[in-house]
């Protein structure tokens, strides 16, 4: 067996990391993506890591799939930015107000399901049917969810009663 199987996965981890993300770096000129990419590689290393630790030399392995997502992710962003050089600046948009900013705090304590009708329903003005149809739920889940959304809703953004008042304070 090559030197591969000898090594568990941490073992290669631990001896590769800081030298594949500073190869990834000297590619991208970019710490962070660097360091993106080569994490993801250790993903798919330890997913396939019975058949990786029999290979003579597993980081050559790891290395080679960094790199190649490191120019998917160059060519990704290369169409990207021609995309938004033929787009323009996004126009404006307007300030968010205090009752807005409530709601949405209020919103993201809700379960994502709840949320997601209810933004879809209320916010984006989608009939029942079509929120349904959207996320390939029946239209009873979708009444079910705006239903439990909405009540939750109310409690959150219900004034706290037990609360005593600035001025009585």
């Amino acid at each position: 067996m090559g030197q591969g199987s000898a090594r568990s996965f941490e073992e290669l981890f631990a001896a590769t990391y800081g030298r594949l993300v500073g190869l990834l770096f000297a590619f991208l000129h970019d710490r962070a993506q660097a360091e993106d990419v080569v994490q993801d590689a250790f993903a798919s290393a330890l997913l396939r890591w019975r058949v990786l630790r029999g290979y003579h030399d597993p980081e050559a392995w790891v290395r080679m799939v960094a790199f190649r997502r490191a120019i998917d992710h160059q060519r990704r962003s290369a169409r990207q930015r021609r995309a938004l050089v033929r787009l323009g600046p996004p126009p404006s948009l307007p300030p968010v107000d205090a009752e807005h900013l409530d709601l949405v705090r209020a919103l993201r304590r809700l379960p994502l399901a709840q949320r997601e009708v209810l933004v879809l329903h209320y916010v984006a003005e989608l009939a029942v049917d079509r929120v349904a149809s959207e996320l390939r739920l029946p239209v009873g889940t979708v009444k079910s969810r705006l239903a439990r959304g909405r009540a939750a809703l109310a409690q959150q953004l219900q004034p706290d009663v037990d609360a005593p008042d600035e001025e009585s304070t």
